[in-house]
């Protein structure tokens, strides 16, 4: 036999293994596994019936079940078989027990298991205010984050895998805490002793203000800040508040701040910094006049700031004999020098002090100034002038400056008068000279120099006059010097010269040369000088004259007879003035500094001859003599003779010098050959000869050849050979012989080499080659570079260059065709290339395709041109046109997740243009053509574009959902908006329940019943509207124009909505998320299931009615009676999901026992829509009030909601059960708020005070 179980109860198919006779019928007994619960009765079936329906059992619960077979002759049971029922939402969920923690911040949260789990917790949620909080398996949470005394409703949310079960919510209000955020004052009114200061409540009070204070904090005496409190403000029901401040300093800087205070304690405001205004100064001293050492003509005026500033200082400004100087002094200046006074001057200064709002002025300072020097001292008066004497007056200065104390004159700085007197006269001068005189006038505070006065003495007779000084210079002549007299007093005017008494010079020179005077015989001399007063004469001077030497010496004759002699020969001098004794011959050289002599004496052999040979002399040489005679009184010189030695062959001719030169061919194949003369050329060089030789195989030279004949010293060489060695010898040639150079060695440069080959290929692929080099036949040089060239397009290309002969050429185009040669070069000039080689590179993919052109757009079609790309690499066969969907997309309000579209070929062939079809207005594409060859392809870059805007259009019927909550619609997908979206707009029978963005929407389901719904899409193209959908909610069906639309009935979290996650609370709660309708989720099951919760609830209330009334409470345990509360006809507090319910209870014993007759519940209809956005928060839309029956589903929070609503206030003394009496539990319980913000336990204890008329004691006076 087999069982099949469902919640709640269970449907057993019964097969029998056989029968042994007629079945009557089958029983199927259950047996529970828990002792505690008394196992259910047997169900019958009939004998034709294979299963059987059993009721009654408990959620997620194990029983033990086995089958009983009856016939006519006996029954017999089958094994047992354990099931276990199915999990079921979870009930008896009890409120949070709170802990308030963190000063206000923060709530323990603990709770226990719920009283009937029906399965196994899977989740745990708090809600706060709607909003998920937590989420776990854990029993208590830390809420944080919070703020002080606030209140947060919250509700608990047990969940299993059947579904979820919430708790009423629950009122909690957190601990007071210290204020927060108090703004600092504000300072209004600020003057110089006064400030009005306002300020305003803190942002967040946390707690009950009990009171403001004002606080200072100003620097005292001692220079440390002091903080006192000002003001207390104990009125605090005001928005605003305010404290004039007075008695302050001026110009002083002030800190407030307000610190307020609540039950929890105090927060302070940030400083205000205040600065009172300024005021004019106070206690200004007089200013402190002084002298200044050594200047009588100023004074120092110091001053020190006033004992009360009152502000800052902007200025001082002096007066002088009340008079102000039209400058002031900055306020760190405490002094100033006054200049430019009088002198011996009385004076009276003060000092004034501003700020900005106003001055003061200090007392009088008077001073006289110091005594100084006379001043405009007038020179002295010369009045009476001799050769040796002057007589000199004076005036007193104009401007004293002081007492005159004394005069002084100074004669050339030398003081020759000291008195009081005007005048005096000055002896002892000398004549005709200039004299300075200055007069000096003292007073106590110095003295002063006049400007000087020029003196000239009258002129005098000279006197002092020496004798001349007298030199002999020859046997002929005397010189005469002499000097001025030593005392001329007087200008000079002239010299008489007198030789033996005869004047034979007159004049001013102070020199004369006596001539024609006789050989060794004395003369006397006198010089007489004059002025205008008179003339001395001088004593006399004697000279002798010299003997006489001999004269007429004609110069010697000089014969060259070789290249190396000179035959010198000379006669006697003319006159001979006495006997000759000796001959000298001198030579000179030009190139040497000295003479050379040869003297003969009157023994000598060339003495009586008269001639001498001069030998060793240089060939061809220039020489100089002069023949020189002797007598015992002197001797005589002759003019020099010149004679030059005869040529000898050259000597010393040096080596040519080679200068390789640049020919007219551009290579250096031409040699400057230059050379120096001889450095003996022992003659005239007549012409210079030039011989050069090749030399073979570096080493063998060939026969020399006469290249050059001419008196030219350089010869350029041009007919020879590149890059071969020669050898250069000069001849020097003269009238007498020739001599030769050693001989000079050098090479020609390179030339361009000759015969180069063309290259050959190798590997060649699409952008490179292997080229191969063979050397020039003639290289003409050493190779220095190869270089490959191409020649393409008409343009020389360089490809590669190197000294290899194998090079590799990169950087080729594919498919080209080249034109290859090869460059040899030899020098940077000396290059040739070889004939030219064809290269065609191998083909490659396509490069460098040029992004497509839209032509013509259109909201739906686009024509596209392209073209060839840039580098085809071979020969193009044909191109694609790929499109796909961009990213972003085009503008919308609200950004919707993109992605980009698959690539679609839209075209292939060879055609440069096509036009695309079949797209989407106001879309965003991009596309991009792909060209190929026989070796790839190549495709551009993405063009992006946008079809143009059309009006909106319906595509589909939007869909509807529900489940017994929430409705929930979405119109995604039934329409095209072909433009920029403006709003949606969705009516229910005309009326407009919301306009946004939002492509759905979630609404409560309050009511069965038919809802005409329509959506309408505007756009800045036009508007599209969908037909009308008829929604029935209590089948759940769905038809469009009379026809029926298929629906899905699964959750709406289960789907994905572009506008956002769905309100949590519409999913779980029925379990509802597979597509089958499950049993438990039809109505005639709900309203079973209530009714007999209610018949359970209200068996337990009056079993625990009954035993918490039997007990009687001593006086000291019972809580004093507590006020009852007045009540409005709709109860306390209206309930959170805004329906009324009335309760209406039977009581026929007013102590314990309480029958509920009946409940009955109204609710509002279509109450609240809800809008689910992206971060999970209902915005509230709409809300209707119409009054329709609500369906008989009663959850058990509504019921927990609904008796709480029966109890009294005045009851609550039952919650203390047990306990003993605090005022402080019974002011805990008394909270003032609504019934609902109380535990369900605690509710239900005190609901045996229901309908009670009063309470009697009889053991208190109460």
């Amino acid at each position: 036999m087999a069982c099949t179980l469902r919640q709640r109860d269970a449907v057993v198919p019964v097969y029998p293994a056989c029968a042994g006779g007629t079945f009557t019928a089958i029983r199927t007994v259950p047996t529970t596994t828990t002792t505690t619960t008394a196992p259910p009765t047997g169900t019958w079936a009939s004998g034709s019936k294979q299963e059987a329906r059993i009721f009654g059992l408990e959620p997620y619960t194990t029983y033990s079940l086995r089958m009983e077979a009856v016939n006519m002759a006996g029954s017999t049971y089958s094994p047992w078989a354990v099931v276990r029922t199915l999990e079921a939402p979870p009930t008896g969920l009890a409120n949070f027990t709170v802990e308030k923690r963190e000063h206000g911040r923060a709530l323990l949260l603990r709770w226990p298991e719920p009283a009937t789990p029906n399965g196994v917790i899977k989740v745990y949620k708090i809600y706060n205010e709607g909003n998920l909080e937590f989420s776990g398996l854990s029993r208590q949470f830390l809420f944080r984050r919070l703020e002080p005394y606030t209140v947060y409703t919250l509700v608990l949310e047990a969940c299993t895998e059947a579904g979820c079960t919430r708790t009423t919510p629950q009122a909690v209000i957190t601990e007071e805490a210290p204020p927060s955020s108090q703004p600092a004052p504000v300072a209004w009114h600020v003057g110089a002793s006064s400030v009005e200061l306002h300020w305003s409540p803190p942002t967040q009070t946390n707690g009950r203000i009990t009171q403001y204070q004002v606080i200072s904090l100003a620097q005292g005496v001692d220079g440390i800040e002091h903080e006192s409190t000002l003001f207390t403000e104990n009125r605090i029901q005001a928005s605003s508040f305010s404290h004039s401040i007075t008695g302050l300093h001026p110009w002083t800087r002030y800190k407030f701040r307000i610190r307020v205070w609540n039950t929890a304690g105090y927060a302070d405001s940030a400083w205000t910094a205040v600065h009172t205004r300024q005021a004019p100064p106070k206690g200004l001293a007089p200013p402190t006049v002084t002298h200044v050492q050594g200047n009588p003509y100023a004074v120092l005026v110091s001053w020190k700031p006033p004992e009360e500033p009152n502000g800052v200082i902007l200025s001082y400004r002096i007066q002088r004999n009340s008079f102000g100087f039209h400058f002031s002094f900055d306020s760190s200046v405490f002094n100033y020098t006054d200049e430019d006074l009088a002198a011996y001057t009385p004076y009276s200064y003060a000092v004034i002090a501003c700020t900005m709002e106003g001055c003061v002025t200090s007392p009088l300072q008077e001073i006289i100034t110091l005594e100084a020097p006379p001043v405009a001292v007038a020179p002295p008066t010369v009045t009476e002038v001799s050769s040796t004497y002057v007589n000199v007056s004076w005036t007193v200065p104009p401007i004293q400056n002081g007492v005159i104390t004394g005069y002084s004159l100074k004669l050339n700085g030398e003081e020759i008068y000291s008195g009081k007197e005007p005048q005096a006269s000055v002896s002892g001068l000398q004549p005709h000279k200039y004299y300075q005189l200055i007069l000096v006038a003292c007073t106590n505070g110095g003295c002063m120099e006049s400007l000087p006065t020029s003196v000239h003495t009258s002129e005098a007779p000279p006197t002092g006059m020496g004798a001349p000084v007298l030199k002999v210079t020859g046997s002929e002549s005397v010189e005469v010097l002499w000097t001025e007299p030593e005392h001329p007093n007087g200008a000079i005017m002239g010299y008489e010269l007198r030789r033996d008494g005869l004047l034979i010079y007159a004049g001013t020179d102070t020199r004369f040369h006596d001539f024609t005077l006789l050989p060794n015989v004395e003369y006397s001399y006198t010089v007489t000088a004059s002025n205008s007063q008179g003339s001395i004469s001088s004593s006399v001077a004697r000279a002798r004259t010299s003997p006489s030497a001999p004269s007429g010496v004609p110069p010697p004759r000089l014969q060259p007879s070789s290249s190396a002699d000179i035959l010198v020969t000379w006669d006697p001098p003319v006159r001979a003035n006495g006997e000759i004794c000796n001959y000298t011959i001198f030579t000179r050289d030009a190139a040497e500094p000295t003479l050379k002599s040869f003297t003969f004496p009157s023994e000598h052999s060339a003495f009586f001859s008269r001639s001498f040979f001069l030998s060793g002399l240089k060939p061809y040489y220039r020489y100089d003599v002069r023949l020189e005679a002797c007598t015992l009184l002197g001797c005589a010189s002759s003019d020099w003779a010149t004679a030059q030695t005869l040529e000898a062959p050259p000597t010393g001719q040096s080596a040519p010098v080679l200068q390789l030169q640049m020919g007219m061919d551009g290579t250096e194949n031409t040699f400057l050959i230059s050379w120096s003369p001889p450095a003996h050329p022992n003659g005239k060089i007549q012409h210079f000869e030039l011989y050069r030789r090749h030399i073979l195989d570096n080493t063998t030279p060939v026969g020399a050849m006469l290249v050059y004949k001419n008196i030219s010293t350089s010869y350029q060489d041009n007919k020879l050979l590149p890059y071969s060695p020669y050898e250069y010898q000069v001849w020097a040639v003269n009238s007498v012989g020739r001599s030769a150079s050693p001989w000079a060695w050098g090479r020609t440069g390179p030339a361009p080499p000759e015969d180069v080959p063309p290259p050959t290929f190798q590997l060649i692929r699409a952008t490179s080659a292997v080229v191969d080099i063979s050397p020039p036949t003639k290289p003409n040089g050493l190779i220095s570079l190869y270089r490959v060239f191409a020649e393409s397009k008409g343009t020389n290309l360089l490809l590669s260059e190197g000294t290899s002969r194998q090079q590799t050429l990169y950087g080729l185009h594919p498919f080209t065709l080249y034109s290859v040669r090869v460059e040899a070069c030899t020098c940077f000039l000396c290059c040739t290339r070889g004939p030219p080689r064809e290269l065609l590179t191998q083909p490659a993919p396509p490069a460098q395709q040029p992004p497509a052109r839209i032509a013509v757009l259109t909201s739906r079609s686009a024509l596209t041109e392209w073209d060839q790309p840039l580098s085809p690499n071979g020969i193009i066969e044909s191109c694609e046109l790929h499109i796909h969907t961009a990213c972003p997309q085009t503008p919308q309000p609200i950004a919707t997740t993109c992605t980009p579209g698959p690539d679609e070929t839209c075209f292939f062939g060879k055609e440069r243009s096509f036009n695309i079809t079949g797209l989407e207005p106001y879309t965003a594409y991009k596309l991009r053509v792909a060209c190929y060859n026989n070796m790839g392809s190549a495709a551009s870059e993405w063009t992006p574009f946008a079809t143009l805007k059309e009006p909106p259009q319906y595509r589909a019927p939007f869909l509807v959902q529900s489940n017994l909550t929430t409705m929930f619609l979405e119109w995604s997908h039934s329409f095209a908006l072909n433009g920029e979206l403006r709003d949606f707009v969705l009516t229910e029978n005309g009326l407009r329940i919301y306009s946004g963005f939002h492509t759905s929407i979630s609404i409560p389901r309050t009511s069965d019943k038919t809802f005409v719904f329509q959506v309408t899409c505007n756009t800045d193209m036009g508007s599209a509207t969908t037909p009308l959908i008829t929604y029935n909610t209590a089948t759940g069906i769905a038809c469009c124009k009379g026809k029926q639309l298929s629906t899905i009935p699964s959750s709406p979290a289960s789907r994905h909505i572009a506008a956002g996650p769905v309100d949590p609370t519409a999913v779980g709660k029925t379990g509802a998320q597979e597509s089958r309708t499950m049993f438990y989720t039809e109505l005639w099951f709900i309203v079973f299931m209530a009714v007999l919760g209610l018949f359970l609830l209200a068996l337990l209330l009056g079993l625990i009615l009954q035993r918490a009334l039997k007990k009687r409470p001593f006086v000291r345990e019972r809580p004093p009676l507590l006020p009852l509360q007045k009540r409005n006809s709709m109860g306390v507090c209206p309930p959170p999901d805004s329906y009324t319910s009335e309760a209406v209870a039977d009581t026929t014993d007013s102590s314990s026992n309480v029958t509920l007759k009946g409940f009955t519940r109204h609710t509002e209809g279509l109450t609240d829509i809800k809008m689910v956005d992206s971060s999970s928060r209902t915005t509230p839309v709409l809300r209707v009030t119409n009054q329709s029956p609500l369906s008989h589903a009663y959850s058990q929070n509504s019921l927990r909601s609904s008796i709480s609503r029966l109890i009294g206030t005045h009851d609550k003394k039952s919650l203390l059960e047990d306990g003993p009496w605090e005022p402080r539990s019974v002011q805990g319980y008394d909270s003032g708020m609504c019934v609902e913000d109380e535990e369900p336990v605690d509710t239900m204890k005190g609901f045996s005070t229901v309908r009670k008329e009063h309470t009697t004691f009889t053991d208190t006076h109460l």
